[in-house]
């Protein structure tokens, strides 16, 4: 099982550091764009997303120290996988921030004139910001090598994300008419072919 960051060896501290950090970084980028002429959908629904988003962060360390004996074996094996797994899911999220540009917002915002995008991973799914976002959680789940914390943190997630992706698909719907509804007939949600 994974020791607590102050008893990692120091690379792979500086390689959780690092991987905290690219993910911080990425996500504050995108916290400070605005696009003018698009409306907020909803503040509340934001506001629960928000929570519940810290709450799945939470769990990471909560679920650890509640339930240690949840342990997943694996050594370093695991947590290169972790690693891996979450570096896949920033570069994924990254790659829909570049694939929508000025589109992307971290709020759920519509504005009729927005494009319906089909580059990138938007050929293949309608909201792949929120699959790497996913992945990221799971690989920092097996990182912090807990069934509990990686479970629990995937879970909370996946639920803010169901509760959020009903509002967004709703007022995308609304905003941007058959575009948008042509659009989605052909992509899954978050998992190609499956949902």
């Amino acid at each position: 099982m994974l020791a607590p960051l102050g008893e990692l060896p120091d690379v792979a501290r500086a390689v959780v550091v690092v991987s905290v950090g690219a993910f911080a970084a990425g996500e504050l980028v995108q916290a400070f764009r605005t696009r003018r002429g698009a409306q907020l959908v909803d503040l509340r629904a934001e506001v629960v997303f928000r929570v519940m988003f810290l709450g799945a962060i939470l769990v990471w360390p909560i679920g650890r120290a509640v339930v240690p004996g949840a342990g997943i074996g694996g050594g370093a094996w695991l947590f290169a996988s972790g690693i891996v797994l979450g570096w896949l899911g920033l570069l994924l999220r990254w790659w829909s921030f570049a694939a929508l540009g000025e589109y992307f917002t971290v709020t759920v915002r519509t504005a009729e004139d927005q494009p319906v995008v089909e580059r990138g991973p938007y050929r293949v799914l309608r909201h792949p910001s929120y699959t790497g976002l996913l992945l990221t959680f799971a690989g920092g789940g097996l990182v912090v090598a807990n069934w509990v914390s990686a479970a629990g943190a995937v879970a909370v997630l996946l639920a803010a994300l169901s509760h959020r992706l009903r509002i967004e698909e709703r007022a995308l719907g609304e905003a941007l008419g058959d575009r948008y509804r042509q659009f989605a007939a052909n992509r899954a949600r978050l998992v190609p072919f499956v949902w």
